[in-house]
């Protein structure tokens, strides 16, 4: 979420003051975890910090700071359910509020943006985020390449796209690719030897195989297990799984951690549903290695 909440800072502060609302720290059961963000503007916002009651007193506070021109400012949300309380999740909050604005906060947003666009990692401190906050990273969006244009492809492209991946397809059939499924993603066509290229990147990523058969899942891990990415997974019966694995003895250690078949065991068949029960294995994993 950082590489699009910073590029609509850049955007919006070429038009009016903004504040960035980050969690600081956070302590028992809260709705987000530190680094969570988001951006208030008025009338607008965009991201969030949990919702509810709890985010309801940070856009309070945050038009506040617009209002009176106030650069900094700190909330503690007690989550406990007692008395005066924002919620009832048994934890608490650290928020920290900063209020960009002018031509070198525009500059610096813009900045941190186009890193981020580029699959960098860009560190945040107090200056960026607020007085009282220990430096953070804002973190690019991980590459989700899919190799396989077909349906269960199409179906997780689509469901993808409001998910803050940077969405690759790759395919040999060119036909496939210009379903507009594949309208928001980067699209390539030809052989295996291209996907190097394409996991060849500052970001972490995720490769997911959905091809139509067993020589292309063979052809696409040869070129993978040379350095593979962060996550690899593959959608296939156990005795196709066990077949490819067969083909390619020489990449048996880098593929050690190839997870096949993909995708949480939640009885999905049809292609959305497939893509459904993907996402939520790939976000799981985003989270745990951020």
């Amino acid at each position: 979420m950082d590489e699009r909440l910073f590029s609509t800072l850049a955007r919006w502060l070429a038009d009016r003051p903004v504040v960035l609302a980050s969690v600081a720290s956070t302590q028992g059961a809260t709705p987000r975890k530190c680094g969570s963000r988001m951006l208030i503007g008025t009338p607008t916002i965009d991201g969030s910090v949990g919702g509810g009651l709890a985010e309801a007193h940070v856009i309070a506070e945050a038009r506040k700071m617009l209002g009176a021109e106030i650069d900094n400012s700190t909330l503690m949300l007690d989550l406990g359910g007692g008395i005066g309380a924002a919620g009832i999740c048994g934890g608490r909050m650290h928020i920290v509020l900063r209020r960009w604005s002018g031509a070198a906060d525009c500059q610096l947003a813009g900045r941190i943006a186009e890193s981020l666009a580029a699959g960098r990692r860009v560190p945040l401190d107090s200056g960026a985020l607020g007085t009282g906050v220990e430096s953070q990273l804002a973190i690019p969006n991980v590459r989700l390449l899919i190799i396989g244009a077909g349906h269960c492809g199409a179906a997780l492209s689509e469901l993808a796209q409001p998910l803050d991946f940077e969405i690759h397809v790759f395919d040999s059939r060119a036909e496939c690719l210009l379903s507009t499924a594949f309208s928001h993603a980067t699209t390539h066509c030809g052989d295996a030897d291209e996907l190097g290229r394409i996991s060849d990147t500052e970001r972490d990523v995720q490769a997911v195989l959905l091809n139509r058969n067993f020589e292309a899942d063979v052809a696409a891990l040869r070129v993978l297990g040379q350095k593979p990415p962060r996550f690899i997974g593959m959608l296939g019966s156990h005795r196709r799984i066990t077949e490819v694995r067969r083909a390619l003895p020489e990449l048996q250690e880098p593929l050690r951690d190839l997870v096949a078949p993909i995708g949480l065991d939640i009885g999905a068949e049809t292609p959305h549903e497939i893509a459904i029960s993907i996402l939520a294995q790939l976000i799981e994993h985003r989270r745990r290695y951020r």
